[in-house]
């Protein structure tokens, strides 16, 4: 294999998010997870189907490059293309050079126990394969973080007055309409907050929105008793409006991510 091809052997790979040490069946298992997750007839949202069908594509030319790669060797040399590591070899790992084990990380190879194996969707790896896949991910700025904070606390003062208005005023039917609305409402935040950060996304982004979500349902909450003359506490605690306030922050997290 001349060293141009082994360039791609390598890109692919790292396309199909495998090592070299992957079998045939590891590649079309981890194909067939993928092409589900690009899919872009799923995605509703233009950039992100753009981005999927641009992926799906690079994707299945790693996957067939990889098919024939593994055939041709298998009929050059007639093995079984199960690896060369033997399931029985004594390793330890890498952090803690005391304790034995069979386990190594699927992407980088390094030997790891147990109490550092972090399982994924395509096996086991070690902590620092799954940062480094996350970094890719991961992409918020300094910044984002305080916008996602102050979008969610800004919009959620705003509504949550007249949403707890409204709920406090329909008495029993305002279980009703919290039920009914508050997921909506939690999605429809959490595209307004995607859109103001650029829709990147960051480990502690989440926490951020939500925490500045709950703090302007609060805010705004009070706002209107004193506006009113009453106890802020009468629409902050009321069970409606807590209601609608957990299904909109549940609905909001996961689209955060």
């Amino acid at each position: 294999m001349d060293i141009k091809q082994l360039d791609r052997t390598q890109e692919a790979y790292q396309l199909l998010d495998l090592t070299p040490q992957a079998t045939l069946e590891d590649i079309n298992r981890q194909y067939q997870r993928l092409k589900r997750l690009y899919q872009p007839d799923r995605i509703e949202d233009a950039e992100d189907r753009a981005y999927a069908t641009a992926k799906l594509a690079e994707v299945e030319d790693a996957y067939a490059f990889l098919t024939e790669v593994h055939e041709k060797r298998a009929a050059s040399n007639g093995d079984d293309d199960e690896g060369a590591a033997s399931g029985d070899e004594v390793i330890y790992c890498a952090n803690h050079p005391s304790v034995e084990t069979l386990l190594r990380c699927n992407r980088c190879g390094k030997p790891i126990c147990m109490k550092c194996a972090v399982q994924t969707p395509v096996g086991y790896r070690c902590k620092t394969c799954v940062n480094q896949q996350q970094n890719v991910y991961f992409n918020a700025e300094s910044s984002d973080n305080l916008v996602a904070f102050g979008v969610g606390l800004g919009v959620a003062a705003i509504a949550a007055p007249i949403l707890g208005g409204l709920i406090g005023a329909l008495g029993f039917w305002g279980f009703l309409v919290a039920f009914l609305m508050g997921s909506g409402a939690g999605s429809l935040l959490a595209q307004i907050i995607r859109r103001a950060v650029g829709r990147r996304r960051g480990r502690r982004l989440p926490l951020f929105a939500l925490t500045g979500i709950v703090l302007g349902v609060i805010l705004g909450n009070m706002a209107l008793g004193i506006v009113l003359g009453v106890s802020p506490f009468i629409f902050i605690f009321n069970l409606p409006m807590l209601l609608f306030t957990a299904l909109a922050l549940g609905s909001a997290y996961p689209q955060l991510r």
